[in-house]
C-alpha cells in the first residue's frame, strides 16, 4: 500500500509541479505548456523516492500507463527519450545530485490498463483529471487530511490562484477565506520557500518544494498506527482463539475493526480490551484474519492481516472402569481437554448420558447384565467434524450362588454335604477337600450329595465350578474342624 501510495504521488506530484513550476514574481501562470519541457526542482526527488521504495509496482498495477516514447528534462538542459516502462525505472534509479530529472514534455499518450484506447494528454491539467478519474488522492486531498492536525502553516505565506494570482496570507482566517473561496479542483499552490510547524511538537521547519510538502505529509503517515496482532488457542476442540494487537500510535485510534475472509467479525471490544477478539471458528481451515484501524491523524485505514490455519484437534478419550458389587460398575473418564469437551456415553450403540465440560462429573454407572458389552464415549466437537470414540468391551459373568448344608453322622468323624442351590440341576461343579479335588457332581445325573470320613484336624471343603456365563469359576466353601 505505501508503494502505491508513493507511486501515485509521483503522478500527482509531476501535475503540481506542473502547474506551479512558470509561477515565479514576474510571470503569470500559464495553462498550457504544450510541446515544452516543463521543469521543476521538485521533481527530481519525487521520481527518486517513486524509484527507489523498494517495492515498485508494475506497469499493469498501475490505472494506466505512459505511450512510450516519452521525453524528460534533466538539470544539465538535456533531454532524454525513455523507450519503455523498465526504462523509466532505470532512469530514475539512475539519478544523482548532478544529473536528475527535472522536467516531463507535453502532449504525452497514455493508456488505461482496462481498455486499448490511447488518450492524448496536452497539459497539467488534463493530466489531473486522469488522476482524479482513476481516483488518486490529490496534493488537496492530502493537505486536507493532515492540516491542523499535523502540521499548520506560519504566516505571512504566499499562495497563488490557478490564473497565477499572487495572494499574501497573514493567519490562519485569511488562508480558510482563500481557500473557501477557490474552485473544487484547485490544488494547493505555494511560493516557495515557507515555513510550517510540524507535529507532535510543532517545531517549526522551512520547506522549500512540494516534495518538502510531501515529506511532511509522511512524517504524518508515520504517525499512523504500526500494528499487528497476534492470535493464540484458547479451546482447540471449540476453535476457541483470541487475537490482541500490538501496537504503537502517537493518536487515538478510533477504530478496531476484525474481518475474517473479508466478513466483519467484531470492533475489537472483547472484555473491556479494546484491542482484543475472542472468536469460535464453524470448522478447520485457513482463514485470513484481518485488522482494520483508523485514526484522525491518520490519512488512511491501517490494515495488517496474518493467515491463520486453524487445524483439526480430536480429543484422545479414556476411560477406566471398577466392578462395585456383582454386575454394578462405575466408569470414568478421564483424558486431556476433559473440560472443554461434551462427549456422551454408548453401551452397545444405545447413547445413555451425556458427560463433560465444565458441569460435568465424567462418571457414568450402569448395571449390567451377563454377557459381552461394549462400552464407548464418543465426541464431535467444531475441530473434530468427524468425531472422536474410546471404547472397550467388558465381558459380565453370570457365576451360580453355590452352597452347601453339612450334616454329621451321630459323634463320628462321618460328615454328609448335601449342595443346595438355584439351578444345581444344570451346574457341573467339583467337591473339594484342601484345594484337592475328591469327586465331580451336580448337572441332571448328580446326586449332589458328598460322604466323607476326616481324621484330626482342620478342612476346608469347597464345592466350585466354571461354567460359559462364569468362565473365571466361582466357589463356596466351609471350614471344619475334627477335634
Amino acid at each position: 500500500m505505501k508503494s502505491l501510495v508513493k507511486n501515485i504521488r509521483f503522478l500527482v506530484l509531476i501535475t503540481v509541479v506542473l502547474m506551479s513550476a512558470c509561477v515565479d514574481d514576474d510571470s503569470s501562470f500559464p495553462n498550457d505548456n504544450t510541446g515544452s519541457i516543463t521543469s521543476s526542482s521538485s521533481i527530481v526527488t519525487i521520481l527518486n523516492k517513486f524509484g527507489t521504495d523498494g517495492i515498485v509496482l508494475s506497469e499493469v498495477e498501475q490505472c494506466f500507463k505512459f505511450v512510450y516514447p516519452i521525453t524528460l528534462g534533466y538539470n544539465t538542459t538535456a533531454d532524454i527519450r525513455i523507450d519503455s516502462y523498465d526504462g523509466l525505472l532505470s532512469v530514475i534509479s539512475s539519478q544523482r545530485t548532478n544529473f536528475n530529472i527535472t522536467g516531463l514534455q507535453f502532449p504525452i499518450t497514455i493508456q488505461f490498463n482496462n481498455t486499448n484506447t490511447s488518450i492524448s494528454i496536452p497539459n497539467e491539467t488534463s493530466l489531473l483529471m486522469v488522476l482524479k478519474d482513476c481516483q488518486f488522492h490529490t496534493l488537496r486531498d492530502e493537505f486536507e487530511a493532515f492540516y491542523e492536525t499535523c502540521f499548520i502553516l506560519e504566516y505571512p505565506t504566499t499562495v497563488f490562484t490557478t490564473s497565477g494570482t499572487e495572494i499574501i496570507l497573514s493567519n490562519d482566517e485569511d488562508f480558510r477565506l482563500f481557500y473557501g473561496n477557490q474552485e473544487e479542483n484547485y490544488q494547493p499552490l505555494f511560493k516557495f520557500p515557507l515555513d510550517v510547524s510540524t507535529a507532535p511538537d510543532f517545531s517549526k521547519t522551512t520547506i522549500d518544494s512540494y516534495f518538502g510538502f510531501y515529506e511532511v505529509f509522511e512524517s504524518c503517515e508515520t504517525s499512523c498506527p504500526q500494528i499487528d496482532f497476534t492470535s493464540d488457542v484458547i479451546n482447540a476442540f471449540s476453535l476457541q482463539y483470541s487475537f490482541e494487537s500490538d501496537f504503537t500510535s502517537t493518536g487515538e485510534i478510533d477504530t478496531f475493526n476484525w474481518f475474517i475472509n473479508d466478513v466483519f467479525v467484531g470492533n475489537g471490544i472483547s472484555d473491556g480490551q479494546p484491542n482484543f477478539l475472542l472468536y469460535e471458528f464453524d470448522s478447520p481451515g485457513v482463514y485470513n484474519v484481518c485488522l482494520k484501524t483508523e485514526s484522525e491523524t491518520c490519512f488512511e485505514e491501517v490494515v495488517v492481516c496474518n493467515v491463520i490455519d486453524v487445524t483439526t484437534a480430536c480429543p484422545e478419550l479414556a476411560f477406566t472402569f471398577e466392578n462395585n458389587l456383582e454386575t454394578s460398575y462405575t466408569f470414568t473418564a478421564d483424558f486431556e481437554g476433559i473440560n472443554d469437551v461434551i462427549y456422551q456415553w454408548i453401551v452397545d450403540e444405545v447413547i445413555k448420558e451425556t458427560d463433560g465440560g465444565t458441569n460435568g462429573d465424567n462418571i457414568y454407572n450402569e448395571t449390567l447384565s451377563a454377557g459381552m458389552h461394549t462400552i464407548c464415549i464418543e465426541a464431535m466437537t467444531a475441530s473434530c467434524p468427524e468425531g472422536a470414540t474410546f471404547c472397550q468391551e467388558l465381558f459380565v459373568e453370570e457365576c451360580p450362588d453355590l452352597f452347601f448344608e453339612i450334616e454329621q453322622e451321630g459323634n463320628s468323624n462321618t460328615y454328609n454335604f448335601f449342595a443346595d442351590f438355584d439351578g444345581v440341576g444344570d451346574v457341573i461343579y467339583e467337591w473339594v477337600i484342601n484345594g484337592d479335588f475328591i469327586e465331580q457332581d451336580g448337572g441332571q445325573s448328580g446326586d449332589n450329595t458328598f460322604f466323607f470320613q476326616f481324621d484330626t484336624g482342620t478342612y476346608e471343603i469347597c464345592i466350585t465350578t466354571e461354567t460359559p456365563d462364569c468362565p473365571d469359576g466361582t466357589e463356596f466353601c466351609r471350614e471344619l474342624i475334627i477335634p
